[in-house]
């Protein structure tokens, strides 16, 4: 079916709930606010807001984003504290976006607070366009997360091919579906990286020596969420090249995140150039994986980034189970003999040739191009669904 396209301005809100999810939007953002007819708002809610997180929504105050704050506390210890913020962050959502009025909600990925704006605007009758749909992640609630904002939303701008059928096998009819690729490559091809001599100012990192790049989160299916952590820093204090430096991300606001820091803390102070960093922009991210030697951990960023450098990466346990994988990646268990086994075979990959499956660094214009021609309200509204009686 044909779309016709539409001249008029439109306001967006645009739901960011982490430094994660941000990365992946600075450049869509500066494209939006550099069109003649989107207005955007980013609602800023969750970790991007808290100092326990690194409080990532300065970010916005100095590229003169226009944003709102929305509260939503992630201090989780137990799943029923997810459910509870879900719950208060509905109510704050609504309120925002009874007071702002905009023309379309744009939430991503599968965070889970990312349903509370959606269940928000579902009710208000504001259409939904949901980033980074049609992905898998089996071994993290995640999973579940991103699928129910797939039927929620009216449009879907999505990384992969693959993706973009996953969605339409869902039923969603296929002119809402456009592939755009991740955000967060536009990077490589717009932001200016620091190179190893800016990352020694910066965080203290040698510019000799090896240096292991690790991202790993909580698993949220698992029994012990902090199992694949805990292996990871057993399988890295194995290591003895002196001359070797560890860097830790920090990982995200979900049950077990504080066990792991501590975990991760407790290594520090046992070990020599062990680094962790409670917040990083994404530049400097992306600039630490052109310095590393390898990177490892459970995050999509091990999967979705590294291809673009290319990076050896070593993809552990079952939280990203399911996603699509360059040909820069070792999947492995996660124990710590196996982790082991899996960085040395890293190191030895050839890595000429590595095409990334998730996007060219072109996502930016791609998603204005999209929401500058999305059709009106009623007709995002109006859904039928594709699958057989």
């Amino acid at each position: 079916m044909s779309i016709e396209e539409t001249n008029e301005n439109r306001t967006v809100a645009i739901v960011s709930s982490s430094r994660a999810d941000l990365a992946h939007l600075v450049h869509p953002l500066r494209a939006l606010v550099a069109s003649d007819v989107i207005e955007p708002t980013v609602l800023a809610t969750g970790a991007l807001l808290q100092d326990e997180f690194g409080s990532s929504v300065g970010r916005l105050a100095e590229e003169s984003i226009p944003f709102e704050s929305v509260p939503c506390d992630l201090e989780i210890q137990r799943g029923v504290d997810a459910a509870r913020a879900i719950g208060h962050a509905t109510i704050a959502f609504a309120d925002v976006l009874d007071r702002i009025q905009p023309d379309l909600l744009m939430v991503v990925a599968d965070r889970f607070e990312m349903l509370a704006p959606a269940n928000a605007a579902l009710a208000m009758k504001i259409p939904i366009i949901h980033v980074e749909g049609g992905e898998r992640s089996e071994g993290a609630i995640d999973d579940a997360v991103r699928n129910a904002l797939t039927k929620m939303a009216h449009l879907h701008l999505v990384t992969t091919e693959a993706a973009r059928r996953r969605v339409m096998a869902m039923g969603e009819e296929p002119w809402r579906v456009h592939r755009v690729g991740a955000g967060s490559l536009d990077h490589f091809l717009l932001s200016r990286l620091p190179d190893a001599r800016e990352l020694e100012a910066r965080l203290g990192i040698p510019e000799d020596g090896a240096l292991i790049l690790a991202a790993v989160h909580p698993v949220t299916l698992q029994k012990d969420p902090t199992a694949d952590a805990l292996a990871l820093i057993d399988a890295l204090s194995r290591r003895t090249d002196p001359t070797e430096t560890i860097f830790f991300a920090f990982p995200n606001a979900d049950e077990g995140s504080r066990i792991i820091r501590d975990a991760v803390q407790s290594f520090v102070q046992r070990r020599p150039r062990v680094v962790i960093r409670t917040n990083l922009d994404p530049e400097t991210w992306l600039g630490l994986m052109h310095r590393a030697s390898v990177v490892v951990g459970n995050s999509s960023s091990v999967l979705m980034e590294t291809p673009s450098v290319p990076v050896p990466a070593v993809c552990i346990g079952r939280r990203q189970e399911g996603r699509e994988r360059a040909a820069n990646i070792v999947d492995c268990p996660a124990e710590p003999t196996l982790i082991a086994d899996a960085l040395e075979q890293a190191s030895r990959l050839t890595l000429k040739g590595v095409e990334n499956p998730y996007g060219d660094g072109n996502a930016s214009i791609r998603i204005r191009q999209v929401l500058e021609s999305a059709p009106q309200r009623q007709r995002l509204l109006d859904k039928s669904t594709t699958l057989l009686d």
